[in-house]
C-alpha cells in the first residue's frame, strides 16, 4: 500500500494557504520575508491492528516565523492555524485522515533576539 505521507501534506498545505494570513512553505524561497508558515517535518507509527485496515498515528510539525517585535503576530498566526486544522475534516486524494487535532502550540524568541518563532503539532490519525 502506498505511503499517505504526500496525501497528507497536500491537504494541509492546501487548507492552510486558504486559511492564513501568511504564506506557507515546503522549501523557503531565498529572501522571503517575514511571516512564514513552514510544513516542518512529520513521524509515522504504524497502528494497524492485526486484521482490519492499515492505520496510522502521524504527528505533523508546523513552524511559523516572524521578524514582529513580540510574540503577537506568531501566536496569531498559531491561532489562526488552530482554527483551520483542530477538528477540522481534511479530505485526501487517498486514504482517509481519520481525526486531525491540533496537540500543542508553542512560541519562543530566537537566539538572534529579533526573530521569533512559533510551533504547532498536529496529530492525525489516517486510513488506508
Amino acid at each position: 500500500m502506498s505511503d499517505l505521507g504526500l496525501a497528507l501534506q497536500k491537504a494541509i498545505y492546501e487548507k492552510l494557504s486558504a486559511s492564513l494570513s501568511a504564506p506557507v512553505f515546503d522549501d523557503v524561497p531565498d529572501d522571503t520575508p517575514f511571516p512564514y508558515v513552514t510544513l516542518d517535518y512529520e513521524a509515522v507509527d504504524n497502528t494497524t491492528p492485526i486484521s482490519g485496515k492499515r492505520r496510522e498515528n502521524r504527528l505533523f510539525y508546523l513552524s511559523i516565523w516572524s521578524d514582529y517585535q513580540g510574540q503577537a503576530e506568531v501566536k496569531r498566526i498559531n491561532g489562526e492555524i488552530v482554527d483551520a486544522l483542530d477538528e477540522v475534516a481534511l479530505p485526501l486524494a487517498t486514504g482517509t485522515a481519520v481525526s486531525v487535532r491540533v496537540i500543542r502550540t508553542e512560541t519562543n524568541r530566537e537566539p538572534d533576539g529579533k526573530t521569533y518563532m512559533g510551533s504547532v503539532t498536529l496529530r492525525i490519525i489516517t486510513q488506508h
